[in-house]
């Protein structure tokens, strides 16, 4: 009897175990494109009454970190008066580190510089693999792009990708991001490399985010064509419209040029569809960034719930 009993115990024990471990995964809301988020916790509080808190994962390009764990009687509080201020303070903010999210994203890019402009598509398939196709106008070039991220830590990633043009070698290229552990501040790192030649291109970046919560600065070091050029520049503005402008090969004081970049995001409101376009003085796309951390900051949280967490 005894041994009947300890085996029926047991028995409970993993069922309760199983079902706990099921909540905590159902209490789990992903996602920011599909419909509001405030439907979605009124949807899940419905079904599930008894729980007392629900996460939101927000999703940024097909990737999160950060999740709040938001706790249901201060929910509905402020869902009585409208208001999610109060809320934004109340509920935890959880470092999860750096995934990539299922997510079918698509971003357009277009470059537009001195006497040509360059066109890319990208779309997000799963686990952070991409395909793409580009046009180059002034060389009439186009080609397929393939790339996949790699979550390297819980604030870091690397990117690596082949580029293949229409009559021309295959391109790798490998990029690199990482934030500091204050998240102050962001390395980035590109490598290019052309097969069957010997040109390789590199580019190191340093960033210091929100100097004097005014802008960005960057300092930088090139090597293009077997030229080595540092470069430095500051970012202004916000996540739809940026404004940079620099001083690039600085090393040789006679040569010093100074550039710009004009650079809006989100110019067609889709939200499956990122596109991005880029106005610059610059002769070609090469130490023009398109991926950045900045987003997946503490700091950016803020951002993401006035702009998803509203009761309108």
């Amino acid at each position: 009897m005894l041994i009947k009993h300890v085996i029926i115990f047991f028995l409970n024990l993993l069922f309760l175990l199983n079902n706990s471990a099921k909540a905590e995964v159902s209490n789990y809301i992903h996602g920011n494109n599909e419909y509001k988020i405030t439907q979605r916790i009124d949807s899940f509080f419905t079904k599930h009454p008894n729980s007392r808190k629900v996460f939101w994962q927000p999703e940024i390009k097909g990737k999160s970190r950060y999740a709040f764990s938001i706790p249901k009687d201060a929910y509905l509080n402020s869902k009585k008066y409208l208001d999610t201020s109060d809320l934004y303070y109340l509920s935890q903010k959880i470092d999860r580190g750096l995934k990539s999210e299922p997510s079918k994203f698509k971003k357009i890019d277009v470059y537009l510089m001195k006497d040509k402009f360059n066109l890319i598509y990208n779309q997000n398939h799963f686990s952070g693999l991409n395909t793409g196709i580009f046009f180059e106008k002034k060389d009439n070039s186009f080609g397929i792009i393939l790339n996949k991220d790699f979550i390297t830590s819980k604030n870091s990633m690397a990117i690596f990708g082949l580029k293949q043009a229409k009559d021309d070698h295959t391109v790798f290229n490998a990029k690199f991001l990482k934030l500091s552990t204050d998240e102050n501040s962001e390395f980035y790192g590109d490598l290019k490399h052309e097969f069957s030649s010997d040109i390789l291109n590199v580019d190191f970046e340093y960033t210091w985010f929100e100097i004097a919560n005014q802008f960005d600065f960057t300092v930088g070091i090139q090597e293009q064509d077997k030229k080595v050029e540092s470069e430095i520049y500051s970012t202004f503005g916000d996540e739809n419209i940026q404004f940079q402008i620099g001083l690039s090969q600085i090393r040789n004081n006679s040569k010093i040029n100074m550039f710009f970049n004009l650079k809006f995001e989100n110019a067609i409101k889709n939200k499956n569809l990122g596109t991005n376009v880029t106005i610059t003085s610059k002769d070609n796309i090469y130490g023009l960034r398109n991926s950045s951390l900045k987003s997946f900051r503490k700091k950016n949280l803020d951002v993401l719930w006035k702009k998803y967490m509203n009761y309108n």
